[in-house]
Protein backbone atom coordinates (compact mmCIF):
# COMPACT_ATOMS: atom_id res chain seq x y z
CA UNK A 1 0.00 0.00 0.00
CA UNK A 2 1.44 2.99 -0.97
CA UNK A 3 1.80 6.29 1.45
CA UNK A 4 -1.49 8.12 -0.12
CA UNK A 5 -3.90 5.40 0.41
CA UNK A 6 -2.28 4.03 3.89
CA UNK A 7 -2.89 8.21 5.30
CA UNK A 8 -6.55 8.84 3.96
CA UNK A 9 -7.06 5.22 5.67
CA UNK A 10 -5.39 6.55 8.89
CA UNK A 11 -7.45 9.72 8.43
CA UNK A 12 -10.94 7.91 7.84
CA UNK A 13 -10.24 5.90 11.09
CA UNK A 14 -9.31 8.37 13.94
CA UNK A 15 -12.61 10.41 11.98
CA UNK A 16 -14.38 7.38 12.80
CA UNK A 17 -13.11 7.20 16.61
CA UNK A 18 -14.16 10.77 16.81
CA UNK A 19 -17.75 10.41 15.85
CA UNK A 20 -18.03 7.69 17.55
CA UNK A 21 -17.00 9.68 20.81
CA UNK A 22 -19.70 11.78 20.04
CA UNK A 23 -22.42 10.05 19.67
CA UNK A 24 -25.33 11.70 20.05
CA UNK A 25 -26.67 9.30 21.70
CA UNK A 26 -24.15 9.30 24.41
CA UNK A 27 -25.33 11.78 27.45
CA UNK A 28 -23.41 14.66 28.37
CA UNK A 29 -22.70 15.50 32.04
CA UNK A 30 -23.17 19.52 31.58
CA UNK A 31 -24.63 20.49 28.18
CA UNK A 32 -23.07 23.46 26.90
CA UNK A 33 -26.57 25.68 26.58
CA UNK A 34 -28.14 25.07 29.70
CA UNK A 35 -27.83 27.32 32.51
CA UNK A 36 -26.74 25.75 35.70
CA UNK A 37 -29.14 27.44 38.71
CA UNK A 38 -26.97 29.30 41.84
CA UNK A 39 -27.74 28.37 44.87
CA UNK A 40 -31.05 29.58 46.54
CA UNK A 41 -31.16 33.00 47.81
CA UNK A 42 -34.37 32.58 49.74
CA UNK A 43 -36.02 29.21 50.11
CA UNK A 44 -39.24 27.57 51.17
CA UNK A 45 -39.74 26.32 55.14
CA UNK A 46 -39.07 22.86 54.35
CA UNK A 47 -34.97 24.03 52.95
CA UNK A 48 -35.11 26.04 56.25
CA UNK A 49 -36.29 23.64 58.38
CA UNK A 50 -32.89 21.31 57.24
CA UNK A 51 -30.93 23.71 57.64
CA UNK A 52 -31.55 24.76 61.26
CA UNK A 53 -31.69 20.85 61.91
CA UNK A 54 -28.12 20.87 59.89
CA UNK A 55 -27.15 23.94 62.02
CA UNK A 56 -28.47 21.98 65.57
CA UNK A 57 -26.25 19.04 64.15
CA UNK A 58 -23.40 21.08 64.18
CA UNK A 59 -23.94 23.57 67.32
CA UNK A 60 -23.92 20.26 69.18
CA UNK A 61 -20.00 19.79 68.57
CA UNK A 62 -18.91 23.83 68.78
CA UNK A 63 -19.45 24.85 65.31
CA UNK A 64 -21.60 26.68 62.81
CA UNK A 65 -22.98 26.51 59.35
CA UNK A 66 -22.49 29.83 57.57
CA UNK A 67 -22.80 31.10 53.80
CA UNK A 68 -19.87 30.09 51.41
CA UNK A 69 -17.55 33.30 50.70
CA UNK A 70 -17.74 32.14 47.02
CA UNK A 71 -19.70 29.52 44.24
CA UNK A 72 -18.88 25.98 45.35
CA UNK A 73 -20.45 23.20 43.39
CA UNK A 74 -19.68 19.47 43.76
CA UNK A 75 -19.44 16.72 41.13
CA UNK A 76 -23.11 15.31 40.50
CA UNK A 77 -25.30 13.62 38.19
CA UNK A 78 -27.23 15.20 35.12
CA UNK A 79 -30.44 14.31 36.91
CA UNK A 80 -29.17 17.12 39.94
CA UNK A 81 -27.85 19.84 37.37
CA UNK A 82 -30.96 21.71 37.60
CA UNK A 83 -32.50 21.45 41.22
CA UNK A 84 -32.76 24.26 43.13
CA UNK A 85 -29.91 24.32 46.14
CA UNK A 86 -28.79 25.46 49.20
CA UNK A 87 -25.20 26.00 49.83
CA UNK A 88 -23.69 26.20 53.34
CA UNK A 89 -20.41 25.18 54.49
CA UNK A 90 -19.14 24.69 57.95
CA UNK A 91 -16.67 27.56 59.50
CA UNK A 92 -13.29 25.33 58.95
CA UNK A 93 -10.35 26.65 58.70
CA UNK A 94 -9.55 24.94 55.27
CA UNK A 95 -11.68 26.41 52.75
CA UNK A 96 -12.38 23.48 51.00
CA UNK A 97 -13.88 21.72 53.82
CA UNK A 98 -17.33 21.70 55.20
CA UNK A 99 -19.62 21.97 52.76
CA UNK A 100 -22.74 20.70 52.35
CA UNK A 101 -25.63 21.28 49.73
CA UNK A 102 -29.40 20.93 50.58
CA UNK A 103 -31.21 19.92 47.08
CA UNK A 104 -34.98 21.30 46.89
CA UNK A 105 -37.27 18.53 45.49
CA UNK A 106 -40.36 18.98 44.57
CA UNK A 107 -41.96 16.20 47.25
CA UNK A 108 -40.35 12.92 49.38
CA UNK A 109 -40.86 10.47 46.57
CA UNK A 110 -38.58 12.99 44.00
CA UNK A 111 -36.27 13.44 46.54
CA UNK A 112 -35.90 9.94 47.09
CA UNK A 113 -34.89 8.87 43.90
CA UNK A 114 -32.42 12.13 43.62
CA UNK A 115 -30.67 10.88 46.35
CA UNK A 116 -30.11 7.70 44.98
CA UNK A 117 -29.10 8.88 41.89
CA UNK A 118 -26.81 10.78 43.54
CA UNK A 119 -25.33 7.30 45.40
CA UNK A 120 -25.41 5.56 42.46
CA UNK A 121 -23.20 8.73 40.77
CA UNK A 122 -20.84 8.50 43.77
CA UNK A 123 -19.96 4.88 43.73
CA UNK A 124 -19.65 5.00 39.86
CA UNK A 125 -16.07 4.82 38.81
CA UNK A 126 -16.88 8.22 37.25
CA UNK A 127 -18.22 9.73 40.31
CA UNK A 128 -15.19 8.72 42.33
CA UNK A 129 -12.34 10.18 40.05
CA UNK A 130 -13.78 14.06 40.72
CA UNK A 131 -12.97 13.86 44.50
CA UNK A 132 -9.77 12.92 46.42
CA UNK A 133 -9.32 8.33 46.36
CA UNK A 134 -9.99 9.20 50.39
CA UNK A 135 -13.35 11.02 50.29
CA UNK A 136 -16.03 9.71 52.48
CA UNK A 137 -19.68 11.11 51.22
CA UNK A 138 -22.52 11.45 53.29
CA UNK A 139 -25.95 11.43 51.24
CA UNK A 140 -29.56 11.80 53.55
CA UNK A 141 -32.90 12.92 52.92
CA UNK A 142 -34.94 15.05 55.54
CA UNK A 143 -38.64 15.88 53.94
CA UNK A 144 -38.54 16.23 50.48
CA UNK A 145 -34.67 17.57 50.31
CA UNK A 146 -31.08 16.03 49.87
CA UNK A 147 -28.43 16.52 52.35
CA UNK A 148 -24.96 16.29 50.78
CA UNK A 149 -21.66 16.44 52.17
CA UNK A 150 -18.05 14.94 52.03
CA UNK A 151 -14.53 14.57 53.78
CA UNK A 152 -11.38 13.99 52.86
CA UNK A 153 -8.66 13.05 55.96
CA UNK A 154 -5.91 14.00 53.10
CA UNK A 155 -7.30 16.76 52.01
CA UNK A 156 -7.91 18.55 55.80
CA UNK A 157 -5.44 21.17 57.64
CA UNK A 158 -7.34 19.88 60.45
CA UNK A 159 -8.87 16.26 59.68
CA UNK A 160 -9.93 15.71 63.43
CA UNK A 161 -12.46 18.80 63.37
CA UNK A 162 -13.42 18.03 59.58
CA UNK A 163 -14.70 14.37 60.59
CA UNK A 164 -16.55 15.66 63.82
CA UNK A 165 -18.66 18.51 61.32
CA UNK A 166 -18.94 15.75 58.31
CA UNK A 167 -20.62 13.20 60.90
CA UNK A 168 -22.66 15.75 62.27
CA UNK A 169 -24.10 16.91 58.99
CA UNK A 170 -23.96 13.14 57.99
CA UNK A 171 -26.32 12.28 61.10
CA UNK A 172 -29.17 14.47 59.39
CA UNK A 173 -32.09 12.97 57.70
CA UNK A 174 -32.78 9.35 56.74
CA UNK A 175 -29.12 8.23 55.19
CA UNK A 176 -28.81 6.50 51.81
CA UNK A 177 -25.71 4.66 51.31
CA UNK A 178 -22.96 4.90 48.94
CA UNK A 179 -20.77 2.20 47.86
CA UNK A 180 -17.29 3.23 47.57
Amino acid sequence: MSPRPRLLAGALLALALVAGCTSPDRPRVQPDDVVLPTPLASFDPVVGATLASLDAALAAIGERLEVPPGPYRPSEPASLLQVPRVVRRAALADAGDGFVIVYEAADAGQAADLAADLSAYLASGFGQTNYAADTQFAVSTLARTVIFTTWSAHSSDDPERARAVFEALGSVGQPVAVAK
